[in-house]
């Protein structure tokens, strides 16, 4: 389901409900064997542990090697020094929390990251630590084991309810959040999996109702909606009604215990941890554009490259003689933990010549020069805000301090990063930004309080409003309407006496814009552009509406800055070998420079 999901994301939207059912599977397991062996006494940590790093470390190892060594003939520097961080946070079972730090508005494109499906495994392993602990001073406490159980995961659930309508990233990479899916596996493995399944009728009636609740998620969920939140009760429900209902029912007979479906159990764990790896590598290497044959190409590659991991190297390390392989599966994993931190670093240890690039055009990829631009020009905001949440908290700030600014821009992110060009360009006026993540709407709560200071304000001449309008009309309510929104704006504005100037949003890339910056990886040459139909797709979700607001009002004005980047056929994202942009969608120093020219040039009242 996983593979399917992230290979054909549109087809097998809900497929990501796969992990949590491997959640289920995973608590449901080691807390039986983790049950049995302190029922028995012969419980240890160290005998957990070691058999845990025979079963986890031998293909994660691999798979880690694997991507420094691709990483550093094929990534461009600042790409090859994500990845050893990733390789980091993947040995040390972090990855959950590195991607929780990385998760805001202008982290790289989630599907360039080699690693990144690590996360699910980072939080089995965190709860892998939490549990036998918990466990065995319970046992020592003489308290009930599936007590233990049931209350953490009804405590769990709750945390994960609560996130899921306040912080949707924290809710899906928190441990706390996710674990009570893995402890209704542990739960039911304490109270008795056998209890249905001597009534025939019941179990197999459990066993349909819980096929029925993933197949129903996995056609109902999309990963534009909160999740985990109560979503994931589908999938997680599901496979507990699936596991209680016994071996022996007519679904779990003749569905999961066929030859083919017990021989791809065998194998889906290196199938997990080898298919991602294949994609994104794929999409570095294509520009972002993965074709169908490809995609069914990389998946019987996984299939054959998680055959060869677990037919050489996992069976033979879990299963052979010798008490030496735990550890020395430990220490595979600690090297390459140690390897990526020492890349990360100083940008090479174990590949030290990695990454062999030519710089093609000039500029800034990180965005570091423009946050410097605001550290060293962005003067405090004009108004008094306090934000409404972390989610939506705005940025505000203007270009001189002591007077209320004559321009202001309002937007979401894609207008922020016109504040450095536009403030150059009008060097005589006090220019300012208000941005928030969302598009800058009267009633919207963190700008509506900007609306009303603008309008109560006899210096400021002139509104400008951008934002990423294609994605953000993607989000807009259903029944609210963009042109509707923004005719209220323009007649709002047009009657506090303010020009008004509607801004087009930049072109945005499919890939990122190191392959624009570098050359060389693979013999690959620098990619800069995309056709310029492109664009006039982009335009048109959303720029028709923009000019009929602006014609249906006098003092509204049009300006399309998107042609800036575009010349014979195509759209770039370098001008004279300087980088525009300083990721897919965002830009760079020279790009705001280039928009705020041509801003003025467009409306050259601006400067009077």
């Amino acid at each position: 389901m996983v593979v399917a999901y992230h290979n054909f994301p549109v087809t097998a939207h809900g497929g990501f409900i796969g992990v949590d059912i491997f959640f289920v599977i995973s608590g449901f397991l080691i807390t039986s064997i983790i049950a049995e062996d302190i029922e028995e006494g012969r419980f240890s940590f160290a005998g957990f542990y070691a058999r845990r790093a025979r079963r986890i470390f031998p293909a994660l190892a691999i798979v880690l090697l694997a991507c420094l060594s691709v990483g550093s003939i094929s990534l461009d520097p600042s790409e090859y020094k994500a990845l050893a961080l990733q390789v980091t946070a993947g040995a040390g079972f972090l990855s959950n929390m590195l991607l929780w730090s990385q998760s805001g508005y202008f982290d790289e494109f989630w599907q360039f990251k080699p690693l990144l499906h690590l996360w699910s495994l980072a939080i089995e392993e965190q709860f892998y630590i939490l549990w036998p602990l918990a466990l065995y001073l319970c046992t020592r406490w003489k308290r009930p084991l599936w007590a233990l159980a049931v209350g953490f995961a009804g405590a769990s659930f709750t945390l994960n309810l609560y996130l899921s309508q306040v912080d949707r990233v924290a809710d899906f990479y928190f441990v706390l959040s996710r674990i009570w899916e893995l402890l209704i596996g542990a739960a039911l493995a304490l109270l008795g999996a056998q209890s249905v399944k001597s009534h025939s009728v019941v179990s197999n009636a459990a066993a349909a109702v819980g096929l029925a609740l993933i197949v129903g998620g996995l056609m109902t969920i999309h990963g534009d909606q909160a999740f985990p939140g109560w979503r994931a009760l589908l999938p997680t429900v599901g496979a507990t009604l699936l596991i209680a209902a016994g071996p022996h029912t007519l679904i779990n007979t003749y569905v999961f215990s066929n030859r083919a479906m017990v021989w791809l159990g065998k194998i889906s764990y290196p199938i997990y941890l080898w298919h991602w790896p294949l994609i994104a590598f794929a999409r570095i290497r294509e520009g972002g554009n993965v074709g169908p044959p490809l995609r069914w190409a990389l998946i019987v590659a996984a299939i054959g490259l998680s055959y060869l991991t677990y037919r050489f190297l996992e069976k033979p390390i879990r299963f052979g003689p010798g008490r030496a392989r735990a550890a020395t599966a430990a220490f595979a994993i600690l090297a390459l933990g140690i390897v990526g931190l020492v890349d990360f670093w100083r940008g090479g240890l174990l590949f030290p010549n990695a990454v062999m690039v030519t710089v093609v055009n000039e500029g800034d990829l990180g965005g570091s020069e423009f946050a410097d631009y605001f550290k060293a020009n962005s003067k405090p905001c004009p108004w008094s805000m306090t934000p409404s949440s972390a989610k939506d908290a705005l940025a505000c700030g203007q270009s001189k301090t002591g007077e209320q600014p004559r321009v202001v821009i309002l937007g979401d992110s894609h207008a922020h990063h016109l504040f450095p060009g536009l403030a150059e360009a009008l060097a005589g006026k006090d220019v300012a930004y208000a941005t928030a993540l969302a598009l800058p709407l009267l009633d919207h709560p963190m700008f509506a309080p900007i609306f009303k200071a603008i309008a109560g304000e006899p210096k400021v001449q002139a509104v400008i409003l951008s934002a990423s309008w294609m994605a953000k009309v993607g989000e807009l309510p259903k029944g609210v309407s963009l042109r509707v929104e923004m005719d209220r704006i323009a007649e709002f504005l047009r009657a506090a006496g303010k020009d008004v100037y509607i801004v087009t949003d930049v072109p945005g890339f499919p890939f990122q814009p190191g392959r624009c910056k570098f050359a060389g990886r693979l013999g690959m040459p620098a990619l800069c552009i995309e056709p310029e139909a492109a664009l006039e797709w982009q335009l048109a979700t959303y720029a028709p509406d923009l000019q009929a607001v602006a014609a249906a009002h006098a003092g509204v004005h049009f300006i399309d800055v998107s042609h800036a980047f575009c010349a014979d056929a195509v759209c770039s994202m370098a001008l004279n070998g300087k980088l525009l942009y300083r990721d897919g969608a965002h830009l760079n120093l020279n790009g705001s420079r280039l928009i705020g020219q041509e801003i003025v040039a467009e409306a050259p009242e601006l400067t009077h």
